[in-house]
């Protein structure tokens, strides 16, 4: 038998020590430059990221830029530089990467979300506006209303891989629920366009409406509500279908639409007021009408269903509305021109 002592009395000594001393408050840290922040839609999002980490990523159109806000203490607490006449954001299907569309430039500006730095730059022809990525992250999907097309770029390489024909004035794109389906809004003919992600072919092109522009699917995947501009009203599409199966009646130029995560209510902004409308999505009727900043276009619910936020391009802020009251709580200035928005995880600084 060994009579070496036993090193296990050191080893209990030096665990109580350890946990005993006081653990050092951490440094502050460059703004989301922490553990890379959650898409809304990230499996487990509540895992990693709590309210206070929720942020709104607003394109401004006029001032060139993405302002970066702090939903929970309502300030601006970033600024991109981007492109000329930015319209449209996205962020990649990892999480990683935000793009804008710059309209006027040509271009789809690609920003690393870690560190608010443009890590690149990708041609995009005469107008590029809506931006969809695929699901398996490999192609950005860009409207392109001159060409009446759509363009899939190479998200590895920056390259115009293929070009799928749209209709007229190809404007808005989004992916349906299982990532298998494009739906294009073609306000030129008012027609809405419906692509198959994984050949990169047009299926079909329905008609939904006067200057069809912003467009949403319900979370239980039922209903594509499409905002017509120039007929005033917002058309339901069946999923299944791909056909009507009611119109509703809104006030002059709707422009975006958004669902609650229950899919009981769309919210439509109108760009030629002030108002955002909710709709009854089992009776179809407008049921409420909340005032925002002047010319409401990006429209986005807050993920437990509180707050409503709108980017509004004339008064150049961005609307917090509470959805028990009904009332404006807040209005952040965010810069020239604001339009498109989305909400992403991140940590609040």
């Amino acid at each position: 038998m060994s009579t070496k002592p036993s090193a296990l009395p050191v080893i209990l000594f030096l665990s109580a020590l350890f946990l005993a001393l006081p653990v050092p408050a951490c440094a502050s840290a460059p703004l989301l430059a922490s553990a890379r922040p959650l898409p809304l839609d990230a499996a487990s999002p509540s895992a990693t990221a709590q309210p206070r980490d929720l942020m709104a990523y607003v394109v401004n159109q006029n001032s060139d830029d993405v302002a970066v806000v702090n939903l929970a203490t309502q300030e601006v607490v970033g600024r991109v530089p981007v492109g000329r006449n930015p319209h449209e954001i996205a962020v990649s299907t990892d999480g990683a990467k935000i793009y804008t569309s710059d309209q006027e430039a040509g271009t789809i500006t690609v920003i690393d979300r870690a560190t608010l730095e443009v890590v690149d730059r990708w041609a995009a022809g005469a107008s590029p506006h809506g931006l969809a990525p695929t699901r398996d992250g490999r192609y950005l999907l860009v409207t392109n209303g001159p060409r009446a097309s759509v363009l899939a770029i190479d998200t590895a390489t920056g390259e115009i891989v293929h070009e799928i024909p749209a209709e007229r004035d190809a404007h808005m794109v989004l992916l349906s629920p299982d990532g298998s389906r494009a739906y294009v809004t073609n306000p030129g003919d008012g027609s809405l366009t419906i692509l198959d992600t994984n050949s990169l072919q047009r299926i079909e092109t329905v008609p939904v409406g006067l200057g069809a522009e912003g467009l949403a699917i319900s979370p239980n995947g039922e209903w594509l509500y499409i905002a017509n501009r120039g007929s005033a009203d917002v058309v339901v599409l069946d999923t299944v279908t791909n056909r009507e199966v009611a119109r509703i009646g809104v006030q002059p130029e709707p422009i975006r639409v958004t669902f609650s995560a229950d899919s009981s209510t769309a919210y439509v902004s109108q760009i030629g007021g002030r108002q955002v409308l909710a709709i009854d999505t089992a009776r179809r009727t407008v049921t409420r009408t909340l005032t925002a900043g002047d010319g409401p276009i990006g429209v986005e619910v807050s993920p437990d269903g509180r707050f409503l936020y709108t980017a509004n391009i004339f008064s150049g802020d961005l609307s917090v509305l509470d959805l028990t009251t009904g009332e404006l709580v807040a209005s952040i200035p965010v810069g020239s021109g604001p339009d498109g928005m989305v909400l992403l995880y991140g940590a609040a600084r």
